[in-house]
């Protein structure tokens, strides 16, 4: 194990880094400060005014930066609670979007903002919060906050981590302090040993690496329904006879690939019906224009009843243009294709599709899943499709053979089923590196 003063020597030019951009910077800043409310919000948090805590008791600071940290850390505090029932548990986020979320997920635990990667944020924050170890969540690689925490004999621990292409690439250009940042973690827990092959290029010290799994797929539930999932099929015009594609958590450039496949296969299989579910709701209108330029015509769940474009023979597709009913859309599918694999935005989650027994189509581009899109292909589970043609035909297959959807939807759950359990792992992992600190 290092020194914990090994980096001191990487803290001078950083401290001077640092200041220079802040002399650089300061102008904007207080711009942003005037002219932007999530900039002022909780500011003296941000500068390391941290709430004080319970005294006398051991405290585990867990880090989380937004809204998709906070979603992995949902099963990884409550085992972390009961497998320490006597330690404190704080958590800070980075984002006000989650913070917002951890709120709400864990209304009983103390919340509050990360500090600023300074050195008086950092040793500010760091006393006042007392931690006996600081848990983080997808890590944020802060050196400041890394090194401080080392030199005052706090261990840093990371779980569920993962570090991709471009962050490597990144990364590359200043390896031999990131490298000593990584290892001024005590342990590091990954997704996958593809991350920990990165780290290790990185310069991270093989020994703190562990592949403990993606937390996210604990909270994977395997369902037959979704309660609601009738309701908005009769409010949008789906009948039980027809059968659905679902394109979901699709990307605007991926729609005309969409409906032209959608087009082919109707050729052949009047019952199909196609429902596009973007990604992001400023694409909503836009999605609802290519569609009427496209002669076709389009409902939105928003207006149901409501058909807007041609008056053609064919029925409208769907354009699911709500929030929060994914899952409801999902279980009115008979294949689901998972969207922004078609362009280069490294694809959409297809572990709930896929928990839900669909078969599942997307394009070459699930880089963002390097492990479970691969997975779930060689299970027989998933098919790649990278155009128009090739989406056309395997919707017109599975349409035609019934039971190769069935034995793609149980192969889809068996391999997530299979994935599960980093959140125990991850525990093992703070009760082996932490235990003798807790």
């Amino acid at each position: 194990m290092k020194r914990p003063w090994t980096n001191l020597p990487w803290l001078v030019p950083l401290n001077v880094f640092y200041g220079v951009m802040m002399l650089i910077g300061w102008p904007y800043y207080l711009f942003l400060l005037a002219t932007r409310a999530k900039y002022r919000a909780h500011l003296l948090e941000r500068w390391g005014l941290a709430p004080k805590f319970a005294r006398g008791k051991k405290c585990l600071w867990v880090h989380a930066i937004s809204v998709g940290e906070a979603e992995a850390a949902r099963t990884f505090l409550p085992a972390l609670r009961e497998a320490f029932p006597d330690a404190e548990v704080v958590f800070s986020t980075t984002t006000l979007t989650g913070r917002e979320r951890a709120r709400k997920l864990f209304p009983d635990i103390p919340v509050f903002h990360f500090p600023l990667d300074l050195a008086l944020p950092v040793i500010l924050a760091l006393a006042r919060v007392r931690p006996t170890a600081v848990i983080q969540v997808e890590s944020e690689w802060w050196p400041m906050f890394f090194w401080i925490a080392q030199l005052f004999g706090i261990p840093v621990l990371c779980v569920n981590v993962r570090i991709t292409e471009k962050a490597e690439r990144g990364y590359s250009w200043v390896r031999r302090p990131m490298a000593a940042t990584f290892n001024a973690a005590v342990a590091i827990g990954v997704q996958a040993e593809v991350y920990a092959a990165r780290l290790r290029r990185l310069g991270c010290h093989a020994g703190r690496i562990r592949v403990t799994g993606q937390m996210k797929h604990d909270v994977v539930t395997f369902l037959d329904s979704v309660p609601g999932a009738d309701a908005v099929a009769r409010e949008v015009g789906l009948r039980p006879e027809e059968a659905v594609l679902v394109a979901a958590s699709t990307a605007p450039e991926e729609t005309g690939t969409l409906l032209a496949a959608y087009r082919i296969a109707r050729r052949t299989h009047g019952e199909l019906r196609l429902v596009i579910v973007p990604r992001r709701p400023e694409s909503f209108d836009a999605t609802a224009a290519a569609i009427r330029a496209a002669g076709l015509p389009v409902v939105r769940r928003s207006r149901p009843g409501q058909v807007d474009g041609a008056a053609a023979a064919e029925p409208p597709v769907i354009l699911g243009d709500t929030m929060g009913e994914m899952m409801k859309w999902y279980a009115l599918a008979r294949i689901i294709f998972v969207g922004r694999s078609l362009v280069h935005l490294g694809g959409s989650n297809p572990m709930e599709p896929g928990a839900l027994a669909r078969p599942l189509l997307w394009g070459p581009e699930m880089f963002n899943f390097p492990v479970e899109g691969p997975a779930l292909v060689e299970a027989g589970a998933a098919r790649v499709v990278r155009d128009a043609a090739e989406m056309a035909a395997a919707v017109e297959e599975l349409l035609t053979r019934p039971d190769l959807c069935r034995q793609m939807g149980e192969a889809a759950r068996a391999t997530i089923r299979g994935m599960q359990g980093a959140t125990a792992r991850s525990i093992e992992l703070v009760r082996q590196t932490l235990g003798a600190v807790l």
